[in-house]
């Protein structure tokens, strides 16, 4: 099958200003200069943004030189009136058929989500797309068949490229011909707001960082909000570590499909706080409904310690997440973390290694928190090298600005479909 046709099947160069220069939106039509690369995002909700700016904070994509296409719908418009995007950003929105987008020619086009308008952007055939996704993730969105329809994917590393020869989305021939990019932690997001605990500090916490319900049926829901399981973890792991300090880190997307889920949540803090534990809630990313939930309990007896941002980062010493994109940002981080999973969650690939850390219903956490705390290096040392590996040798020890680089140039080279046309 030659490059076109599969590609048809499934479906700037000039100087960037400095980041202090660039407007906070622009307007798709302005072609006075064409970027050479760009990020294409298509969401139902602005917060999005909020998932992938940390990216751009970290350099895998250029804030000076990297513009965010934002699919203009009437809902995001209603939202832009009622909220304030990233101005440091260089926003420019999306009219009109979404596959004229406003990039220069041989330039590449970066993909963080998996939307439905990406199969009308990808017909645009003088441009490379990539699906970098936002994270590394377990969840079953991390390996959507939609995946095929892309020039070239970034993936984490070995673990994610067994996901999608299992799934058989991919072969060991778009595998061998490098049509999946291993990229290692690049597209894993940082968090500033915190680190793993020191043996010296005074009051190092607990980070609970729940997920939200997912789109789709039960299969999908990942959020052990449902069933106040993470709560209840919480507990136990502080009582067994003797800790007083929690912070919980929701989910972006938490409230917005089930707003029931909200009231859960908050069931869940007053839980934490009956059992005597200090509470605070970063809401800097959080959804609406759940900043307002927040908002209404200042006041009341049972006071929320809501913050919007941290001034200095969390020691940690024990991440608590659900299967998501968390798991692989304690694994950058280097803090110790325990997954709450379900049978069928387990990675079949690692589920020796992954079961010292996974807390599945019914499961005494007590006992595995010990198990693991044991030889946690050990353990997650194992589950670093399963989760990231690198294409290129360079791309392990620099920074998330020459990976980008080094992807540009790989894709504009084209390995795998010159291969193919060959």
């Amino acid at each position: 099958m030659t490059r076109n046709s599969e590609r048809q099947k499934t479906v700037s160069a000039g100087a960037a200003a400095s980041a202090q220069a660039v407007r906070a939106v622009h307007r798709a039509d302005d072609t006075s200069r064409l970027p050479d690369q760009a990020v294409y995002l298509d969401s139902p909700v602005l917060s999005a943004v909020s998932q992938i700016r940390p990216f751009f904070a970290s350099g895998a994509f250029g804030v000076a030189s990297t513009p965010l296409l934002l699919r203009q719908k009437p809902m995001s418009q209603i939202q832009r009136a009622l909220g304030r995007l990233p101005r440091e950003l260089d926003i420019r929105w999306i009219k009109g058929r979404a596959a004229a987008l406003p990039v220069a020619t041989n330039g590449v086009v970066f993909y963080p989500f998996n939307a439905r308008s990406n199969l009308q952007t990808v017909t645009k055939r003088d441009v490379r797309h990539v699906l970098t996704l936002h994270g590394e993730s377990n969840k079953g969105a991390s390996m959507r068949p939609a995946a095929r329809i892309y020039d070239y994917v970034s993936i984490a590393g070995p673990l994610a490229r067994d996901r999608y020869l299992k799934a058989g989305i991919f072969t060991a021939d778009d595998v061998d011909r490098g049509r999946l990019v291993m990229m290692g932690d690049t597209f894993v997001q940082t968090l500033p707001e915190i680190r793993a605990a020191r043996a010296t500090d005074a009051d190092p916490a607990i980070f609970y960082a729940p997920t939200w319900e997912g789109f789709g049926g039960q299969a999908d829901n990942h959020s052990s909000i449902e069933a106040q399981r993470g709560f209840d973890a919480v507990v136990q792991a502080a009582q067994a570590l003797r800790l007083e300090r929690v912070v919980i880190k929701p989910h972006p997307y938490l409230g917005l499909l089930r707003p029931a889920i909200i009231g859960r949540f908050m069931a869940g803090v007053r839980l934490l706080r009956q059992a005597g534990l200090q509470v605070s809630v970063m809401l800097q990313e959080a959804s609406p409904p759940l900043r307002l939930a927040c908002a209404l309990q200042r006041g009341q007896r049972l006071t929320l310690a809501c913050k919007s941002s941290v001034s200095v980062p969390v020691p940690v010493a024990l991440g608590i997440c659900d299967v998501s994109g968390m798991e692989a940002i304690f694994l950058k981080h280097r803090i110790r973390h325990l997954v709450m999973a379900r049978e069928e969650t387990v990675p079949h690939e690692i589920a020796r290694l992954y079961l010292r850390k996974a807390l599945l219903p019914g499961g005494d956490v007590g006992r595995v928190m010990a198990r693991y705390l044991a030889d946690a290096a050990e353990v997650d040392a194992a589950h670093r090298a399963h989760v990231f590996g690198w294409s290129a040798s360079e791309l392990a020890e620099g920074s998330a600005a020459a990976a980008r680089g080094w992807l540009v140039n790989y894709v504009r080279q084209d390995p795998f479909w010159r291969g193919q046309m060959g």
